[in-house]
């Protein structure tokens, strides 16, 4: 059973099967552009939503596409999306240094999967 946990600012909306690419700018706690610049600070990074129990539906790979000016994409997977993840979820993205240890975390989003008619 699908809930949602609170109501986000950013809403991704997205079919069963589909294989869409999300873009997100990721931002500063003021609001402005984040400069994703150093590799080394932000080398790497995860696309994660879960359902209220913890569980987690996707957890797959960003790629950067404008550093400077903060932009991240997310293509989804042929797994991320199937009959049985459809619901209304939370997510965020992390974002790794080097060595694999979070140096940044989004705001929460929601993440709709719905029936593909």
């Amino acid at each position: 059973m699908s809930m949602n946990m609170v109501g986000r600012s950013v809403i991704f909306v997205t079919k069963v099967g589909s294989r869409s690419t999300f873009e997100l700018t990721i931002k500063n706690n003021d609001g402005t552009v984040k400069d994703l610049s150093n590799t080394t600070q932000y080398a790497t990074g995860k696309w994660k939503v879960w359902q209220p129990n913890g569980t987690l539906l996707i957890n797959g790979n960003i790629a950067y596409s404008d550093r400077p000016n903060g932009l991240i994409t997310y293509t989804l997977g042929s797994t991320d999306t199937t009959s049985d993840k459809v619901g209304v979820w939370e997510g965020e993205v992390e974002l790794k240094d080097t060595d694999g240890v979070i140096s940044e975390q989004t705001q929460s989003f929601n993440f709709i999967i719905e029936e593909s008619y």
